[in-house]
């Protein structure tokens, strides 16, 4: 009888051991892996500043008398940190009086893949004073503000620009002049600083 019950678990373990490898080997037969590699890349927002032309009259410390010049030479102002000129060519020994001007004709291109909204305005970033109130600026002959850097800060161009071959550029002329007044007395030997900023949002309706 003991024999007998020895086989018979004998058996039942070897029936156990050959359904493990059944389900062993159907699981196997299932068993599959799959790889897909997946690319995602993001959209660019890049604004590309070009001045096309500049025109200025300012002061020749040798004679005396304002002197009116043209730069027709396009230069590329996107990477304002790595150049050593402004959009207007102003330099720091230059004297301005009554009737000086300096004319910039801008560009303003999407160089990238995605529309914005963008903006140019000028900062007034030192104090306000005589002369800075003596500055008329306009933007394609049309007044902005007779004292505009008093101000503070004043957007001169805004819009939206987008993708297609009809709104992917701006050209803009910014016209800042020391207007010839009663009180221009007041201006002398003062001085004005400011900044050009242009800033881009995206948009993403139209």
């Amino acid at each position: 009888m003991g024999n007998k019950k020895k086989g018979l678990l004998t058996s039942v373990m070897a029936i156990i051991a050959c359904v493990s490898l059944i389900v062993a080997g159907t699981y196997a037969l299932f068993s599959d892996s799959i790889s897909i590699d997946n690319h995602l890349q993001a959209g660019t927002l890049k604004v590309k500043l070009e001045r096309t032309s500049l025109k200025w009259a300012e002061l020749n410390p040798v004679t005396g008398y304002l002197v009116e010049q043209t730069d027709n030479e396009v230069k590329d102002f996107t990477k304002s940190s790595t150049l050593t000129e402004n959009v207007f060519g102003l330099e720091d020994e230059v004297l301005v009086v009554p009737n000086s001007f300096y004319e910039a004709t801008l560009k303003l291109s999407n160089n990238g893949s995605v529309a914005f909204d963008y903006t140019v305005k000028i900062v007034l970033t030192s104090n306000s004073n005589a002369l800075a109130e003596q500055l008329k600026v306009t933007v394609d002959g049309d007044t902005v503000n007779a004292k505009l850097l008093s101000d503070g800060e004043t957007i001169l161009v805004s819009g939206t620009m987008d993708k297609t071959v009809s709104n992917s550029a701006k050209s803009f002329t910014i016209r800042i002049e020391f207007i010839n007044q009663n009180d221009n007395n007041d201006a002398q030997d003062l001085t004005v600083d400011f900044d050009l900023i242009v800033t881009a949002i995206q948009r993403t309706t139209e």
